[in-house]
């Protein structure tokens, strides 16, 4: 498929965006990996990133669990996967879109025993029992994207819906509509499903554009996740997609592939299980066998993956797993040799996903410029040392992030897509291995029917839309869309093309060309059909043809006449004009003989010039029902049952969490309350003995119902009313703290406002008493502020006695509310003899004083203006009241 990508720089010229600061700005990535997911996130402003999850961790495991009618994810979830394993749920990208008595299911058996499945009878495909519900692996599935969702708008405090999610090449039609419907069921907006090598590969090269040239350069990307295997051979080259070549921008394009769909880091942990199952058997005597034991396997397939992890760097370790089975403790001594020995049958496998990816792409081994290691799988040892061997002299690169490279990629992609961005191109060519091709019947020469097979979308690059004409039906058909095994896709069933054929074929002149059907490949690799009409030429009737010559001949033949009437009147005015200078000269011209000017004829009637009758092309629309054959899509009203579904689950966490935060409200200040008055803390000062019995005696009420009474049932709204309750009793007490606190504030602030009250009283008095003539101050003003500062001076010795002598469990005798106001009162009054003070202001010379000055030098009259305003250091109080004291 061609795809123009586009590349989001983290350096600020590349990134644009458009439109209002809102949550639709954001877009996502996920890398949708079989164990763990990782996100990443691009918003307005904010580089892009790698999501943090609740546990502030960079990726996610990918594991959903149920428990008490509760969901669990990520670290939860992976935490129950050994206490509850009949109803937690990983791994589940390998089980999407399989039936009954695929071979993936025994596998999963083998890997998890105890988690419980079944198939549902009419679609054949496996469904999760829990309790009273059945969850098929699509609402699973969603569940899942859905948390990834709310911890990306957590991370980024907005509305995320936009989202590229990246998938193995080798997934098939079913699996990728599967992840579409899982991912419009968790409410996400899919973009994009982008390929994981393409992804790693975007990664590399949008941070070395300049590296890029017209010369081709090859990498090799190997990745070895939880449960697959793939080789990606990728070429970087500066190329232009125009016809002249100017404007060539990088360019990425898959040129090899290959997989191993089962080969991955679990197959490896499922291998040192069972070598550690067997040690117990061998080494720990029991009345049962360890294999019949959920919870013990659960503890010992951890404990597989983590000796597996540490034998990565060292050459032994213990496996020890404290009461595995039968109250019985498990320690033994695992060697790097044992780990490699277990899994020497598959180094063939190891190398096979290379030696395919290079058959693909014809390229040799010498041809590859880069190789990188990707996945936790390629950190084992023994997959190294198989690796190099096959690779001999090659330099494995480490220049990615190979944990996030995948999901980096994704996301620049996402802004690409994304409305809210615009980022620079970085062409990307991904390869189809699954070439689509339609079936059908044609009518040869003797009018028998036959089969014709035709290639609707190849392995290179196809382009977005398909159209297929067929031309030899007259009635309903039905097309059959098929993988390059044969194994049908879909049937597309055509309809109405008889009444259509009746309807627009109604003379000798139409004539049907066939069925025109418009099939579509769109970003996520999901082939589907568009929309079909039938096609039908309508030729010019005679009458047409006879009519149109005759308004030709009309036409020609005015246009003629309206030449010779413009001819006439140009001659016309052209000898008029010889008149008038014949008259102008002084009569000893030379008289010359000119023929007589032909009078004008009337003026021809103006025709329209005709359209050519020409050959019409009707497109009738024809219905179009197309039938999934691969795989049994969910319906509309499924989708809709398990959107349902998710937000009941939604609805109920929220009541379970807004209940116990409502809780622990109430349990918080019930033992905040006993600490504080029965310790004797601090608090207790401000407390009456009859408060205080009132406030013990509902704490007493209140732990007795908590003991008794309170349950899983017991509502967030009875919290509440109780804490309110509470709440009440102690308001008084907790508002006679408060304002013990406030008040040593609010004297501050008074005794600043009556200091700089004094001094400006006192500057005042000075500055009037050597004022000659007319006084800046009047003595009204100067006796409201010196009455002002004996009132509020009196008012606060009072009221300072009285709260000097009061007990702390009294209501206060003065508020910080009043001090403050004192003060303001204060402020004011300076404020506004402050604006009293005149500040000189500076005569502006008139334009006309200007104007004479200019022109007259000499003369030094001026002309004067109106003074201007009086210039103060504030905006003019109003007029003082005498009488306002």
């Amino acid at each position: 498929m061609v795809r123009n990508i586009g590349i989001l720089s983290l350096v600020a010229l590349l990134v644009y965006f458009t439109g209002s600061a809102d949550g639709a700005l954001a877009a996502m990535s996920i890398d949708l990996g079989s164990q763990f997911i990782k996100i990443g996130i691009v918003k307005p402003g904010v580089p892009m990133d790698i999501v943090l999850n609740k546990e502030s961790r960079r990726k996610t495991p990918n594991v959903i669990a149920f428990k008490n009618d509760e969901r669990f994810f990520a670290e939860a979830a992976a935490a129950m996967a050994s206490s509850h394993p009949q109803s937690s749920y990983s791994f589940l990208l390998s089980l999407l879109a399989k039936k009954e008595g695929h071979e993936v299911f025994t596998s999963y058996h083998e890997t998890f025993p105890f988690t419980a499945f079944e198939y549902d009878q009419n679609k054949h495909t496996v469904i999760f029992p829990y309790k009273e519900e059945k969850y098929n692996v699509e609402t699973l599935l969603a569940m899942i994207l859905w948390n990834a969702k709310k911890n990306t708008e957590a991370y980024a405090d907005q509305v995320v819906k936009d989202v590229v999610i990246t998938v193995p090449i080798f997934l098939n039609q079913a699996e990728r509509r599967a992840i579409a419907t899982a991912a419009n069921i968790a409410g996400l907006n899919l973009l994009q499903l982008l390929n994981d090598g393409s992804a790693a590969a975007l990664n590399y090269g949008v941070f070395r554009r300049k590296e890029i040239t017209e010369k081709p350069t090859h990498m090799l990307i190997y990745d070895m996740g939880a449960v697959k295997t793939t080789a990606t051979i990728v070429q970087y080259v500066l190329e232009s997609t125009r016809k002249d070549g100017k404007d060539k921008q990088p360019t990425l394009r898959t040129v090899g592939v290959g997989y191993d769909k089962t080969l991955g880091g679990l197959e490896i942990t499922k291998r040192l299980r069972d070598h550690l199952q067997t040690k117990f058997r061998d080494t720990v005597s029991t009345t049962k066998d360890i294999s019949t034991n959920a919870r013990a396997i659960g503890k010992l397939h951890k404990e597989a993956e983590r000796v597996k992890q540490v034998l990565s760097a060292n050459k032994d370790t213990f496996a020890q797993v404290e009461s595995l089975f039968e109250e019985q403790n498990f320690r033994v001594k695992v060697t790097r040799d044992e780990l490699e020995a277990l899994i020497v049958d598959l180094e063939p496998r190891i190398l096979a996903p290379i030696l395919d990816a290079l058959a693909m792409s014809t390229l040799s081994l010498s041809d590859i410029d880069l190789v990188v290691l990707m996945g936790a799988g390629t950190r084992v040892p023994k997959v190294k040392e198989v690796l190099k061997s096959q690779l001999k002299d090659k330099e494995i690169s480490n220049f990615l992030n190979t944990d996030e490279a995948i999901a980096m990629g994704a996301v620049y992609q996402a802004a690409h897509l994304s409305k809210s961005f615009k980022v620079l191109p970085f062409h990307v060519h991904e390869k189809i291995l699954y070439p689509v091709f339609v079936n059908f019947q044609t009518k040869t020469e003797d009018g028998e029917l036959k089969p014709i097979r035709r290639s609707l979308f190849g392995e290179t690059y196809p382009v977005p839309n398909r159209v297929m004409q067929f031309n030899s039906y007259t009635d309903d058909f039905e097309i059959q869309v098929q993988d390059a095994d044969k194994n049908p896709l879909s049937t597309v069933q055509i309809s109405g093309l008889k009444e259509a054929t009746e309807k627009e074929v109604t003379d000798e002149n139409a004539v049907v060309k066939g069925v025109k059907t418009t099939f579509s490949i769109d970003l996520s690799g999901i082939v589907s059909v568009e929309k079909a009409s039938l096609v039908v030429e309508k030729t010019p009737s005679t009458e047409e043809k006879e009519t149109y010559e005759k308004l030709k001949v009309e036409y020609e033949e005015w246009e003629k006449a309206n030449e010779e009437l413009k001819k006439a009147e140009k001659a016309k005015k052209e000898a008029a004009k010889k008149e008038e200078k014949k008259e102008e000269s002084d009569g000893d011209a030379e008289t010359t003989t000119d023929k007589p000017v032909e009078e004008l004829k009337e003026k021809p009637v103006k025709k329209i010039k005709p359209v050519e009758p020409k050959v019409k092309k009707i497109n009738a629309k024809l219905n179009v029902v197309e039938t999934k054959k691969d795989h049994q899509d969910m319906s509309e009203e499924e989708v809709k049952k398990s959107i349902e579904v998710l937000g009941e689950f939604e609805r109920k966490e929220k009541e379970k969490h807004d209940r116990e935060e409502a809780m622990n409200l109430l349990e918080g200040l019930l033992y905040d309350l006993a600490v504080k008055l029965e310790d004797g803390e601090e608090y207790a000062e401000f407390v009456t003995e009859e408060e205080k019995k009132l406030i013990l005696d509902e704490v007493t009420v209140l732990k007795a119902w908590f003991e008794d009474d309170v349950s899983l049932e017991t509502k967030k709204e009875e919290f509440d009313e109780r804490r309110t309750k509470l709440e009440q009793l102690t308001a008084k007490p907790n508002q006679r703290k408060q304002e013990r606190l406030d008040i040593p504030k609010a004297i501050e602030y008074l005794d600043d406002a009556f200091n700089r009250s004094m001094t400006f009283h006192a500057m005042a008095l000075n500055l009037t008493q050597h004022e000659e003539g007319n006084k800046t101050f009047t003595d009204t003003e100067l006796d409201v502020l010196t009455k002002l500062i004996g009132t509020t001076t009196d008012w606060w010795t009072e009221k300072k006695e009285l709260y000097d002598k009061q007990a702390k469990n009294e209501d206060v005798v003065v508020k910080t509310a009043d001090i403050v106001e004192k003060a303001r009162d204060l402020e004011r009054e300076v404020r506004y003899l402050v604006n009293k003070i005149k500040v000189p202001a500076k005569q502006k010379k008139s334009k006309s004083e200007k104007k004479e000055k200019k022109t007259e030098e000499k003369t030094e009259e001026t002309t004067t203006e109106a003074p201007e305003e009086t210039t103060t250091t504030e905006e003019k109080s109003p007029e003082h009241d005498a009488s306002e004291l």
